[in-house]
């Protein structure tokens, strides 16, 4: 069982590491397609904020005993759910989506913050919610981690691997 400090202190890493790899890409190579299919990296930061925004209206609703307002992120064909927030993100600016990506992860570790221990003790204190978003998962640390924490390592691959065909930084290469 995973406490609320260690999930904490689990995502506050695993973004920094994110965070550190998104800096070595460079904002002139930000917005190029490639980096996953089609997408650039500036549209990998907007799928995976767009997941972690999700975590932060669940658990904010989770801390007021509510179910959260319907989501397109709640359609159960991924692939569908990710196409919906492509094309909702695609056309917003660098600035913005990252900007955006740093607001949505700190008001992911504010609303931690604000639940209470027993939805991290006590896996049966957040079964009420869990179920209907989360079939899989049975507590609130595997959620959290799954689609913040884990989703980073999900891209990382290929936008390392994006890099490395492009030789580094275009940035480093132009110094």
């Amino acid at each position: 069982m995973m406490t609320k400090p260690q999930l904490l202190e689990t995502l506050r890493t695993r973004r920094a590491e994110w965070d550190a790899l998104l800096a070595s890409v460079g904002e002139e190579r930000m917005t190029q397609p490639g980096a996953a299919g089609h997408w650039s990296v500036k549209d990998i930061v907007c799928h995976v904020t767009a997941y972690e925004h999700w975590l932060v209206e669940w658990l904010t609703a989770a801390s007021q005993n509510t179910f959260p307002a319907p989501s397109p992120l709640d359609d159960a064909d991924v692939e569908r759910r990710n196409a919906r927030v492509y094309e909702m993100t695609r056309s917003m600016s660098l600035p913005d989506v990252m900007n955006d990506a740093r607001q949505n992860f700190e008001a992911l570790l504010n609303i931690i913050k604000t639940l209470s221990d027993g939805y991290f003790d006590n896996p049966q204190s957040a079964e009420w919610f869990m179920k209907p978003y989360w079939s899989k998962m049975k507590t609130v640390p595997d959620a959290v981690i799954n689609l913040s924490a884990d989703h980073y390592e999900e891209h990382i691959p290929s936008i390392k691997n994006w890099i490395s065909n492009f030789g580094g930084r275009v940035a480093q290469s132009e110094a």
